[in-house]
């Protein structure tokens, strides 16, 4: 499946082939949001959850490299170093 495909899925479906497909990369939090990184294919997707609510608002896909930023902070590498 292609980014422009996903895009074109209901939030249901798009839910559906995270889970069913999506490798699971990071989370953060964003606001009153928790986000979830997951990688698909050649695109990554973040799932926006309100925490307030226990709702998913929104799903983001995308292929930009540098939108993986905010990601960043929360991953643990120190453990590569004692290798």
């Amino acid at each position: 499946m292609t980014n422009y495909q996903f895009n074109l899925l209901t939030l249901n479906k798009k839910l559906h082939f995270i889970w069913e497909e999506g490798i699971f990369l990071s989370n953060r939090i964003e606001s009153k949001y928790g986000v979830s990184l997951y990688g698909l294919c050649d695109f990554y997707v973040g799932v926006w959850l309100d925490n307030s609510l226990n709702k998913i608002e929104k799903v983001r896909s995308f292929k930009c490299i540098a939108r993986l930023r905010p990601y960043l902070d929360e991953i643990d590498i120190s453990k590569l170093w004692s290798i």
